[in-house]
Parts: C-alpha cells; structure tokens; sequence
C-alpha cells in the first residue's frame, strides 16, 4: 500500500500547490475574512445592476428578463443566461463530453477515463494496469455529471479506496456514470468570461484549519467556521469534515497540528463544502486568463461561463489544465470574494447582453 504524504510543518517545502497558496496568500491574514454583511446573491445581483442601468426587470416563474427600451435585450433561467445557447447548456453537462470537446479544441486537460457505473470490475482493472504502467497514479473519481463537488474523492491510491470512492460518485450521477482522472497537482481557479474577455479570476482553497500548538483540529475547525460567519456568501454553506480523507493523511480530529500547520480539513475547494475564495485577478498570468477564454470559444453557442482551471503555479501556464466548465456559475465566487478585491461580474454580464441586443 502507497502511504499517505507525510504531514509538513510550517518551513519544510512543498511541491502541494493548495498548501504553498495558503503559506504564501493566507497564513498572514488566516481567517480575517472580507466582511459581507448581506449579498443578494446570483440573481439579486443582476436585477440591482440591471436597475441601475436603468433597465426593466420581469420575472416568470424561476426565469428572469431585461428590457430596454420595451424591447427584451436578455435574462436568466435559474442561474443559465441568455448568453448560454441551448446546446452549451446541454453539452456541458457532460464532463467527459466537455473534455473530449476541449481536447480536440487543442485545450490542455487531465487524462483518464469514464465507465458506466455498473463496470466497476473494469475500472479497478483499467486503473491498476495504468497505475503499474507508471500511468496516473493517485487519481480523483467523480460522476461524470455531478455538481457542487458532491461525490468527488481526491487522493485515491488503493483498490479499497477506488471501490469507495466509486459507490459515492455513483451515488451522485443521474446518468451513472463515473470518472477516472488523473489528480492534477494546481489551484482550483474560477475563471469568469463573458464575451471574448476573462472578467476576473479567483482560487478556491479547501477548508483549512493552521495550527497553534495547542488546540485540536476539532477546536480550529469550530473556530474557521465561526470565522467565516462574518461573510454572508462563505457563511451560508457549513464545511464538510472529511474524516475519511484526514484519516487517509493520519490525522485526526483530537490531534494538535504544530504552531503553523495548515490542515485541510476537506479535499474539495468548492464553496459549498467550507471552501474559500481568494481574487487573483492581478495576480494571475495572462496566459491563463487566455486559456479560459479559449475554453468557451470551444463552444459555438456559448458567450460566458465560469473556466474551472487547476493551476500548479499562478504566474506560469505551465501544466495548467482545464478542469470543466459550467454554464451555470454563481457570479457569487467571483464577485464576492472571501479575501481580496470584488469584480463587478453582473456589470460584465449585464454590458454583453447590451450590446449584442
């Protein structure tokens, strides 16, 4: 059995990119989160800005129109735009679809496979030949239709752990299907595009605890989470404790992690799992802002979309990969950002249906 990487201490290097994020953007300002008193959310947003503009707004059950001048210029079904066309929408849904579509676009994206979820003799057989072939190694499964990080296992190394971590993802996918994929070593980086322009970018880091030399990781996570109530967005999505995954890395919940330690309490950025945000809009290489535009011009129909990239480092495209997209992206993540500046994504949005009125 492969062992679990060992767990660092605050000054020994590392080459795991979530960890050197933290050290290097957060550890500084550990839980001094951007207050957010109230947030009108995904749809709240758009129907202020559009206001603001001096636009109409009309709502019909869960959709949601703008009107200029009389004349009907855009609007949302749920959080889908108009600048979604139906096929982008549709397609999209498929990760293994959306995959093959950027790969043959010429677009960087992770190896690996996807099976109906009743083969699951077949994938442990395709994942041990490739792990004894010096293939994927560790990998993350995943339903190939999934949404919200549910049903994601990272860090997969053994058959027991594979078998696991499949009925989970089963559980998740309508369409039962489950995917094997290489884990990609980066950031987890939402890039926003509207148009034929990256608006703004941010990092999602799994919930994380740093330690001080004398509280359990039970007690830090307590107060991470009190921590995030200041920020409205943050706050409504509780963390997901996995102790599943923090076992796999020897560590439990009465353990005290040394003055320094950073310990994940998750192995998903995503915000509805306890994940933060961290705009980097700045700071990000403009490569990898070009790479996600490229991602959605992949789509003929498609006009704006959140790029979900996974980046080793942020100031180099090097090895950076395109994750998937989603056509339903929460402006929140980039808009309201947990540390760092806001970007006006509804403006963004709001100003492309404008225009191509």
């Amino acid at each position: 059995m492969v062992e679990p990487p060992a767990r660092r201490g605050p000054d020994e290097p590392t080459t795991d990119a979530n960890l050197a994020f933290v050290q290097r953007h957060l550890a500084h300002r550990h839980l001094q989160f951007t207050p957010l008193a109230s947030w009108p959310g995904h749809r709240g947003a758009l129907t202020r800005e559009a206001k603001r503009r001096g636009l109409t707004v009309r709502e019909q059950d869960k959709s949601m129109y703008f009107f200029e001048a009389g004349r009907c210029i855009g609007g949302t079904v749920g959080l889908i735009s108009t600048l979604v066309g139906y096929s982008a929408a549709r397609t999209t849904r498929s990760k293994t679809f959306t995959k093959d579509l950027l790969a043959r676009a010429g677009l960087p994206v992770p190896r690996g496979r996807h099976f109906p979820a009743t083969r699951l003799e077949t994938a442990v057989s395709w994942w041990a030949e490739q792990t004894t072939d010096g293939g994927l190694g560790e990998v993350v499964v995943k339903p190939a239709d999934g949404n919200a990080g549910r049903g994601v296992s990272v860090e997969v190394r053994t058959e027991d752990q594979l078998r696991s971590a499949w009925q989970r993802a089963r559980r998740e996918s309508t369409r039962k299907q489950v995917i094997l994929e290489e884990q990609v070593r980066g950031v987890d980086t939402r890039v926003f595009v509207v148009g034929d322009s990256a608006v703004a970018a941010t990092v999602r880091v799994p919930a994380h605890v740093i330690g001080d030399g004398s509280r359990s990781v039970a007690k830090l996570a307590e107060e991470y989470e009190q921590a995030r109530t200041v920020h409205k967005y943050l706050s409504s999505r509780p963390t997901f404790l996995d102790v599943t995954l923090l076992g796999r890395r020897g560590i439990g919940l009465d353990d005290v992690p040394a003055t320094g330690e950073v310990v994940f309490l998750n192995g998903t950025a995503n915000v509805s799992q306890g994940g933060v945000t961290v705009d980097v809009t700045e700071e990000i290489h403009p490569e990898l802002l070009e790479l996600a535009v490229r991602a959605v011009s992949a789509f003929p129909d498609l006009r704006c979309a959140g790029v979900d990239l996974l980046v080793p480092e942020l100031g180099s495209p090097e090895d950076a990969r395109v994750i998937e997209l989603n056509t339903s992206a929460n402006l929140s993540i980039n808009q309201v950002p947990g540390y760092g500046t806001s970007r006006d994504v509804a403006a963004a949005l709001l100003e492309e249906m404008q225009r191509g009125r």
